[in-house]
């Protein structure tokens, strides 16, 4: 399907686009993009032959359940988290996953990091998000930097390259640059205010990345959040030849209905 833009630079509709439109809740963005990171050519290639490093989060639990089948409650695959009510996540965590090979192998994640090699994957999510900049940002609560800083030498110039999983229910407006350097100045706390520490070159993959690579179809969110369980949750409109629309309604068919994560 070719697509051509209008005047304005807009991406135009083509004769015979179908147009479909759907709403995920947060639970449901993070399992599609999850699938399309299954698909994604660089994880295919990496699962026959390298390392992929998977960091702790709640994005990347759905990411880890779809790459190595991870049998283990919402929770323990998680470091921070922000809630409005306090969150019982206790017990023991599971630490960083090492894929070899296609293959789960027990590796502390400092030796894992210094293993990889040109092309290997990390995958990192976020707390924040500028789509429109390319921007993904995580907030720390340590002074160090946490996971974020530790990994960076190994892929903001290092060998490695870095995936962002994270939804659209992360975007914001706003440079992340100048909310970081707030964040992370002097600044007297009052309370628990976390730093903020922006990925340096990673590759941003949203539901849109997601959906892409599924059908060769054109996406935009026509919608943000909602009620009744779809507070946070993003809609989308989708289009392109009926057959191209027809894999993605048969994709999202397949993921509705996904709990929330705890």
């Amino acid at each position: 399907m070719e697509t051509k833009a209008n005047e304005s630079g807009n991406i135009a509709v083509n004769p015979g686009d179908v147009v479909t439109g759907f709403s995920l809740t947060v639970a449901e963005s993070k399992r599609l993009i999850a699938k399309g990171i299954k698909q994604h050519p660089m994880v295919q290639e990496k699962l026959k032959s390298g390392m992929i490093v998977i960091a702790r989060g709640s994005t990347n639990t759905y990411v880890a359940e779809e790459l190595i089948d991870l049998q283990a409650p919402h929770g323990k695959f998680v470091t921070g988290n922000i809630s409005n009510d306090t969150v019982s996540m206790s017990g023991e965590k599971i630490s960083e996953i090492v894929i070899i090979d296609g293959k789960q192998v027990e590796m502390p994640f400092k030796d894992a990091l210094a293993a990889l090699k040109e092309g290997d994957l990390i995958f990192k999510g976020g707390n924040l998000l500028n789509y429109e900049r390319k921007q993904a940002a995580v907030t720390i609560g340590s002074e160090d930097g946490g996971t974020v800083r530790r990994l960076q030498p190994y892929s903001a110039g290092g060998p490695a390259h870095l995936i962002v999983p994270i939804g659209l229910e992360k975007e914001i407006g706003g440079d992340l640059s100048d909310y970081a350097k707030i964040l992370t100045s002097n600044i007297q706390r009052d309370g628990v205010v976390p730093r903020l520490i922006i990925h340096q070159n990673g590759e941003i993959f949203t539901e849109i990345e997601a959906i892409k690579l599924f059908g060769n179809v054109n996406v935009i969110p026509f919608a943000a959040g909602g009620i009744a369980g779809n507070e946070g949750g993003i809609s989308f409109a989708v289009y392109g030849a009926p057959q191209e629309v027809e894999k993605i309604k048969t994709l999202i068919a397949s993921i509705k209905g996904e709990p929330a994560f705890l």
